[in-house]
């Protein structure tokens, strides 16, 4: 059917992208200025959630209003139709942008009674349920477009070329120069390629809105990347205006939509370096689109690539979503419940004890990727910055690969989608494994112990390690050859608090081991039963030196529950992969040799290594020779002994003093 467009339709097009992301831009503040209490109630277990805090919080400061996502959904369905206006469209035009738009407002219904749930019900849905809902939006949009258009009724691409699949979806004899083939009224090919077009449309769907959904778990991050694929996908289909004009423009007018929308939605959720538990940098970010803007989002990516029939190009310029969702998939569905059932850690064999998936050879730290990486502690501004890099990296390489002349340069395109993939995928176990090793402190002829996590190497110069921490404890507590060829080995990073823990337990820093030790989740400290031993004895040394200073007072000792702000309870701890602070210490040696005066640091530093010299090294087990053991009154009977401690004095008490009064008051204290 023939189309109607104005004849500055370029113009049209680009009024279209600037007028959406002007109404999401204006809406987003009115659903933040009206809904300012639409916020998620839903607490997810684990410490993939660094951005909660550590104690009560209050609900308006940490969780934002889910109110991006109708938003600016509403602005698409109202821009598009009004779009639809301004260039005339052709009832068959009109049909498919129908099509679209109410796919998109399909997908974000779905997402919307996921977030209504998450306030009202503080749980989401099933991911199952969400998946099925997602799944049948797809569908529905798929057989819409195959009864009501002609597009619909051709088989096209690659499927109608497969073997024995080409006999139910095109009619012989098969021409293979032919881009698409027309359906006869063959009951078997008619149905046949109906069939598969939905299910195709549905499984693309899903995926496609659920990774975009996976995404978006950092500020911006989300927005970001749709609109770096959505824009790529607008020039995409562009060319189809010439070529199918009832079906290009609306094509372009649907990708311009979904970049507008983010466009607009931005600037309320950019991205900064805030965190609950770090520092002390300014959240900028307002609202947040919650799953109802992600699945429309995604949804809306996904039929227009269907609809253009370029679903294997949105792999390359959504690849930023492949990774995200993969992620997900492999990590999460596939290798932890495999793991979980077949992996035998020889380790912990004779343990009868829970072994929690974190001990498993998983790829990453955490998923969806982007956890992973704000779990080694990034700057999330500059981590999701440099995800949009990423992103609009994909989209320009697809790009390029559609509008090449020649097949070697596609083919070189595919490769470097592949290469930057993997690269970023196996960055995830390059940096996933910690290692303990020695760090040179300026001023100072030793060198400490430092915490650090990829590999131990320089390659051209470019190191492969990150610094994570350095500890108190030096390398003069390193007694054995086997704990000196443990050092700079790839472990993970409860092991590596296990040793740095017992290192500034050797050196007599107190607190600072009962920080490290501390840091391991119980279920894995469990799984260290030495590690148990000596935390326990630590902490009954510390209570009992606290209470020969000051008398406990009686909130001391009546334990109360803490007093919450909010309706979400505080986030799981600890969080061994967050670097231990001074303040957790109780005021490091670190900070008192660095305010020293060159000079007297080296006098002083003469006079410890000899005394270090003449010091005994505390035992390891309760039957060596030295002070008597410390009783921990709070075992059993049967438990075993206790490890003796050194008879050398625990250097800065003040520093244990307070430490020790963080660990015991009571949070109504604070």
């Amino acid at each position: 059917m023939t189309s109607n467009l104005p004849s500055l339709t370029p113009l049209w097009l680009i009024a279209t992208f600037i007028g959406c992301a002007a109404v999401s831009y204006v809406f987003c503040f009115l659903a933040k200025f009206l809904f300012p209490t639409f916020r998620s109630g839903e607490h997810k277990p684990g410490n993939h959630r660094p951005d909660m805090p550590t104690a009560g919080r209050e609900i308006k400061k940490i969780e934002l209003p889910l109110v991006g996502g109708p938003a600016f959904t509403i602005a698409i369905m109202i821009t598009g139709i009004a779009a639809g206006f301004v260039l005339n469209f052709s009832s068959d035009q009109w049909t498919l942008l129908l099509i679209g738009l109410g796919a998109t407002l399909g997908y974000a219904i779905i997402g919307f009674i996921d977030d209504w749930r998450k306030v009202y019900r503080n749980a989401g849905l099933a991911e199952r349920s969400k998946f099925t809902g997602v799944f049948l939006v797809g569908m529905i949009a798929a057989g819409l477009y195959f009864l009501l258009l002609p597009s619909g009724k051709e088989a096209y691409g690659l499927y109608k070329d497969l073997p024995i699949l080409n006999t139910i979806l095109c009619n012989p004899p098969l021409d293979k120069n032919a881009s698409y083939c027309t359906l006869v009224h063959n009951p078997v090919i008619y149905y046949g390629w109906m069939v598969f077009l939905m299910l195709l449309t549905g499984v693309i769907g899903s995926l496609t809105s659920l990774s975009v959904d996976f995404s978006d778990g950092l500020d911006g991050l989300a927005g970001g990347l749709v609109f770096s694929a959505a824009l790529a996908m607008g020039i995409v289909v562009s060319p189809l205006i010439d070529k199918q004009p009832y079906n290009g423009a609306v094509l372009v007018v649907l990708a311009l939509l979904g970049a507008g929308a983010a466009l607009g939605y931005l600037p309320w959720n950019w991205p900064s370096a805030w965190s609950a538990r770090r520092g002390k940098a300014t959240r900028r970010s307002k609202i947040i689109m919650g799953d109802c803007g992600a699945l429309g989002l995604g949804g809306l990516l996904a039929l227009t690539a269907i609809f253009s029939r370029n679903e294997w190009l949105l792999l390359m310029i959504g690849g930023a979503f492949v990774l995200e969702g993969l992620s997900v998939v492999i990590s999460a569905r596939m290798l932890t419940p495999f793991f979980r059932k077949r992996l035998k850690i020889l380790r912990f064999a004779k343990t009868r004890d829970f072994i929690p998936h974190t001990e498993f050879p998983l790829p990453f730290l955490a998923t969806p990727l982007h956890h992973h990486f704000d779990l080694l502690g990034w700057d999330r501004r500059r981590l999701v910055y440099g995800a949009w890099a990423l992103g609009a990296c994909f989209a320009l390489i697809g790009v390029a690969v559609n509008f090449s002349p020649f097949a070697w340069q596609r083919y070189v395109g595919r490769f470097l989608v592949i290469l930057v993939a993997a690269i970023v995928w196996f960055s995830g176990a390059w940096s996933k494994a910690y290692f303990v090793g020695k760090h040179a402190t300026p001023r100072s002829r030793r060198q400490r112990l430092a915490l650090y996590y990829g590999y131990p190497i320089e390659i051209v110069g470019i190191r492969l390690y990150h610094l994570v921490e350095v500890i108190e404890a030096s390398e003069d507590v390193i007694e054995t050859p086997a704990e000196e060829l443990a050092l700079w080995q790839r472990m993970t990073i409860f092991d590596a608090r296990s040793m740095l823990g017992l290192y500034c337990y050797r050196a007599g820093y107190y607190p600072a081991a009962l920080t490290q030790w501390t840091r391991i989740p119980e279920k894995n400290r469990i799984l260290r039963p030495e590690i148990m031993r000596l935390l326990n004895e630590v902490d009954t040394r510390l209570a009992l030196e606290s209470q020969e200073t000051q008398p406990m007072r009686r909130d001391q000792i009546l334990r109360q529950e803490p007093i919450l702000s909010g309706n979400l309870p505080p986030a799981d701890l600890p969080n061994p992969y967050e670097p231990v602070s001074s303040e957790e210490t109780g005021g490091t040696p670190l900070d008192i040799w660095a305010s020293r005066e060159p000079g007297s640091l080296a006098i002083e530093d003469e006079e410890a290594e000899d005394e270090q010299e003449h010091q005994v090294t505390a035992p390891l087990r309760s039957d060596s020779n030295g002070s008597g053991p410390i009783t921990n009154h709070t075992s059993s009977e049967h438990s075993q002994p206790s490890i003796t401690l050194s008879p050398q004095k625990a250097p800065a008490q003040d520093g244990d003093q307070s430490h020790h009064k963080r660990k015991r008051r009571s949070p109504s204290d604070n």
